[in-house]
């Protein structure tokens, strides 16, 4: 694990991969108010207008960035802008079913407000011991990251000195992040992104180093 010098360093200057590959981590937009409020798990939802400027800016932002290939799971908050960032760059997006987000069971779907009413101890521990515990009829997180690191594992050999470009629900991707960098999955919510944020991370044979951290947290 190596948080290196450059966990600050703005994503527009980094240097290319050569004996590494280079993860961009992109947590899906902002999405619509009403969504904001559910239990959406690896359920679908749409981007607020704010969510689909995020996008915007990604476009922006990433424009000088070769990517190798641009990968997400299949809900249209993450699809739709995995596309758009695919098509920018003359590419086919990659879906993959272990990258959508965890599943939530009964709870899924539903207003955390309403299953809080109904199940408040359940709630209370699915938090208190977050990753860890399962919603009613769904996954752990923990569960959830294992299907995303074997994808990785899988996809990884291809990938040297190449960049690749990953979007995907925030809990998940943090979740990854933690598990490569060998910290408790319960660490993770000290990786968070907001909506639309980006991380990105180099991993070599024999590590790995975060390059850059939300950038947009300087402006």
């Amino acid at each position: 694990m190596d948080l290196g010098s450059g966990s600050g360093q703005d994503a527009r200057v980094l240097d290319a991969p050569t004996d590494f590959c280079r993860l961009w981590l992109l947590r899906h937009p902002e999405l619509e108010a009403g969504h904001a409020e559910l239990a959406v798990g690896a359920g679908p939802a749409d981007l607020s207008r704010r969510g689909r400027a995020q996008l915007l800016r990604w476009l922006e932002s990433l424009r000088e960035v070769e990517l190798t290939q641009v990968a997400c799971g299949p809900q249209p908050q993450c699809h739709d802008p995995a596309r758009g960032l695919a098509e920018q760059k003359g590419l086919e997006v990659t879906v993959d079913a272990r990258l959508r987000d965890q599943e939530m069971g009964e709870w899924q779907g539903r207003a955390w407000r309403d299953i809080t009413r109904d199940q408040e101890a359940s709630v209370r521990s699915f938090f208190s011991e977050f990753g860890e515990v399962a919603p009613p009829g769904g996954e752990t997180l923990g569960d959830a990251v294992e299907r995303m690191l074997q994808w990785w594992t899988e996809t990884m050999p291809q990938m040297a000195g190449k960049s690749l470009a990953v979007v995907c629900p925030g809990t998940l991707l943090t979740g990854f992040v933690a598990a490569m960098l060998g910290m408790r999955l319960s660490r993770s919510l000290s990786l968070n992104l907001p909506f639309g944020g980006v991380g990105v991370l180099d991993v070599f044979q024999n590590g790995v180093r975060v390059a850059c951290w939300n950038p947009d947290a300087l402006r």
